[in-house]
């Protein structure tokens, strides 16, 4: 099992996309302590309860995908998840890149969902397990970003595939978020949509990539001067 290193540069581009996203959330847990040991530990834990929330998500997806692959013909399943996870991927890059409008879910997240009521407790809290529970929280929020990397996940239509994508993401949207708590800000808005804006191509591409290795299983490897694809055979 290999990670894309173009998924993992996605996932750096777009950690300014969750820096903007869930910095508030890893701020809320200050709570004014400004001593370093504690300010770490509370963030470490924050990004682990984030990032335990992701995996689990992936395995969601790579456990449907799996079912369907098993289901159906194998080539014939794993091309249609790609083709599936292609156009979706493609969706969530033109909504991260800011060129198309995110799906409206207030009511399952506005001020008096309740999910906030959920994360108003937790801010609150003082307990040591607080901090994992409100990255845990935050994983849950609707956001491209998460999406494209589940729809990813999704087309592997494998159960430790997915939940090896959904890791990545967890950990390349960490650096991001620990430079928001250690100096309140980030860079310029004006750098920071530019990035966020080609992270979004980044995804693009990859929808693009998986969209076509779906319908055309072939075309890649002969673009790149390979022989047709071998029979794949589910594991």
């Amino acid at each position: 099992m290999t990670i894309d290193p173009a998924l993992v540069a996605a996932g750096f581009l777009s950690s300014l996309h969750c820096a903007g996203m869930c910095g508030g959330f890893a701020l809320a847990l200050d709570h004014g302590d400004r001593r370093f040991l504690p300010r770490t530990g509370t963030q470490l834990a924050f990004l682990a309860g984030k990032a335990v929330t992701y995996v689990l998500l992936g395995a969601l997806v790579g456990v449907l995908g799996a079912t369907v692959v098993r289901a159906g013909g194998f080539a014939a399943a794993r091309a249609v998840l790609a083709v599936v996870a292609g156009t979706l991927m493609v969706v969530a890059g033109l909504q991260i890149a800011g060129w198309l409008g995110e799906l409206p879910v207030s009511r399952w997240f506005g001020p008096a969902s309740l999910y906030a009521r959920a994360v108003r407790t937790v801010s609150e809290a003082r307990g040591p397990a607080a901090p994992f529970a409100m990255g845990a929280l935050t994983g849950c929020l609707p956001c491209p970003l998460v999406a494209s990397f589940l729809f990813h996940g999704l087309a592997t239509g494998s159960l430790f595939a997915s939940m090896a994508t959904m890791a990545v993401l967890g950990f390349t949207s960490a650096p991001a978020l620990l430079l928001v708590v250690a100096t309140g800000a980030l860079v310029s808005p004006l750098l920071r949509r530019r990035l966020i804006k080609v992270a979004g191509v980044v995804v693009v591409v990859l929808g693009l990539v998986t969209l076509v290795r779906g319908l055309f299983p072939d075309a890649l490897h002969a673009a790149f001067g390979h022989g047709p694809a071998a029979p794949a055979t589910p594991r």
